[in-house]
Formats: C-alpha cells, sequence, structure tokens
C-alpha cells in the first residue's frame, strides 16, 4: 500500500530538472545508439534502437547546452525518445549557453498539473457516486489526498489519437464504457486506494482525455502519477490536512507546507479549489504545477520549483471530515 511505503524515499537528494528546448529540424542517424523513454530511468520499451543514416524528426533537446535530443522515431511505442547527442548529426545548431538570453524566453521543460482532491469534501457535491457512498472513517481517502489527475499542458492538449466514440464516451461521463486498463497488479491495487473514483471510472477518463497526450503507455502514465501521489501522502502537506480535519486552513499555510516540504518557492506553484456546502467553504482540490521530466517520488520538489507560479483561487477552506455531513 502507498500509505506504508517508507518515508525516507521521498527525502533522498533531488535529481536535477531538466531544462526541454524546443527543435524544428532533423537528426540523421550515425550509429544504432539505444532510444530512451526516460533519460534518467534509461527505460527503453521495445529496445528501440536508430537505424544508421535513418533521418528523424527532432522534438527538442534536454538543456542547454545539450546531452541528449528529443526524436520522433517512427513505430517504436511511445514515438518519443531520448538519443545522445553524440549518435549523429543535425541539419540545424543546437541551443548553446547564452548567459545574456532573456529568462522570461526560456522554456524550462515539459509541463504539468497535478490535481488532488480532498475527497471528503469533494463527496459532499457528487454524493451519488460509488465511491462516495462506500467513505468509511478509517479508509485511505480519509486523511489522505486523492489522485483527480495527471494533466499535460497546455489544457488544451486533449485525446491524443482517441477514436471518436470514446471522446464522447469521456466528455458524456460513460467512463465505464472506456476500454479497461493495462496495468499491473500492484498498480491496479495501489491506483485503486489513492484514486476512489476509479470505482466510477475515472481512471479511465482521465488516461482517455489526459494520458494519451502524455508521451507513453498506461503503466508509465500511472506509474508516474502514484509516485508523485507518494511524495505528496507522506510530505508535512498531507499531515497539516489531517491533523485540521473540520477545522480552516489558509492559503498562507498550505504553501509554507509545501516550502517546507520540498523547498523555497514550492509553495508559489500551488492554488487550493474551494466549494461552498450550506454555512461552509470546504477545500476540495490542489492543483499543482510542475515542470521537467518525472522520474520517481525523489524530485517532486525539482518538478515543482521548476514551474510557473499559481494564480491563487481560494485563500481559505475547511478540511472536510469524512462522510456526509
Amino acid at each position: 500500500m502507498l500509505k506504508q511505503l517508507a518515508l525516507a524515499s521521498v527525502l533522498l537528494a533531488a535529481s536535477p530538472a531538466l531544462a526541454e528546448v524546443p527543435l524544428s529540424g532533423t537528426f540523421t542517424a550515425g550509429t544504432a545508439c539505444p532510444a530512451y523513454q526516460s533519460i534518467n530511468r534509461q527505460t527503453n520499451p521495445g529496445s528501440v534502437t536508430l537505424s544508421p543514416g535513418e533521418t528523424y524528426e527532432l522534438v527538442a533537446a534536454n538543456n542547454t547546452p545539450a546531452t541528449h535530443l528529443w526524436l520522433i522515431i517512427p513505430g517504436a511505442e511511445p514515438a518519443r525518445r531520448w538519443v545522445e547527442i553524440t549518435c549523429g548529426t543535425t541539419d540545424i545548431a543546437l541551443p548553446t549557453a547564452d548567459k545574456t538570453s532573456s529568462p522570461q524566453q526560456a522554456y524550462r521543460g515539459t509541463q504539468y498539473v497535478l490535481a488532488v482532491n480532498w475527497q471528503p469534501a469533494f463527496c459532499e457535491t457528487a454524493s451519488r457516486t460509488t465511491e462516495c457512498r462506500n467513505q468509511r472513517e478509517n479508509s485511505f481517502e480519509a486523511t489522505h489526498f486523492t489522485l483527480h489527475g495527471l494533466w499535460p499542458q497546455p489544457r488544451s492538449n486533449e485525446y491524443c489519437g482517441v477514436p471518436e466514440r470514446d471522446i464522447w464516451a469521456s466528455r458524456d461521463g460513460r467512463w465505464r464504457d472506456l476500454p479497461l486498463l493495462d496495468l499491473t497488479i500492484a498498480q491496479r491495487r495501489n491506483l485503486d486506494e489513492v484514486m476512489p473514483g476509479s470505482q466510477s471510472g475515472l481512471d479511465r477518463h482521465e488516461w482517455t482525455k489526459h494520458g494519451t497526450c502524455y508521451g507513453s503507455g498506461q503503466r508509465e502514465y500511472f506509474a508516474d502519477s502514484l509516485d508523485l501521489m507518494l511524495a505528496l501522502n507522506t510530505s508535512e502537506v498531507a499531515e497539516l490536512f489531517a491533523s485540521n480535519i473540520g477545522k480552516r486552513i489558509t492559503l498562507d499555510q498550505l504553501r509554507d507546507a509545501f516550502d517546507n516540504a520540498f523547498g523555497p518557492g514550492s509553495g508559489e506553484r500551488v492554488t487550493m479549489s474551494c466549494e461552498r456546502d450550506g454555512n461552509r467553504t470546504l477545500i476540495t482540490e490542489l492543483r499543482i504545477n510542475l515542470t521537467g521530466e518525472i522520474a520517481g517520488p525523489d524530485n517532486f520538489g525539482t518538478l515543482l520549483r521548476a514551474a510557473n507560479p499559481a494564480e491563487i483561487e481560494c485563500r481559505s477552506g475547511q478540511v472536510d471530515a469524512v462522510g456526509l455531513q
């Protein structure tokens, strides 16, 4: 179970964040180098290698100056892969370090929003859903954040290569009509715990709408989502909510907890959503800006600090207790 995993894993030193630089051009392979899905993990689904003499479309460089290039490799799954810069040649000049360039013009990496619910408050507004009818005082969601979704940015980046019938099923809320996910037994168990909405097909909807634009398969998408949730749910942020059930907390308190848990400046990358429930204002969701390559729970803080600041939506609200009020 996620809540039983050791805290030590999220306290390890974070890896440096990638600072991807978009490119437009081609890359001609000189050697049969491996094509990685992740630079840090060196994962290579399908054991894909470059074909010497073959030309590939360039997507981005990993940094300035670059050590790896992101290419589109037809037939690979996923098609976008990282290769070492020494594996071939490009038809364009690659970016070099320039200390005079304007920071406003710099693109710092792939951007995401991690949306997480405080499930008891969400259920006050969706009491008829299966997962909200099954709430228990000793359940995971009573004291932990739950996963809404991991959303590649911009928000218009949705439904990538999805059949029309599945798009309409997703939009109409017929989520149980969407195809089943191909997850490992462990992923299925952990996802069902951290995403109670999977009882209503939320997992299938999130994959269809957002995950298909993630650039990897279902297992990688949900593995990364689970890693992020592990980092959050074993942090001071989760402790802040669990220790203030029935009480009001402010956005400043939330952002201070993020700063303490993940480094100064982290809190500015988080916004809080609230909804009225009678005479109460309940915190229903956090939206967390992230930038860079997701490489396990250890680099959550690095991803946060590399992201753009979040707009303010709600300045204070109550942490709801499990069970309908």
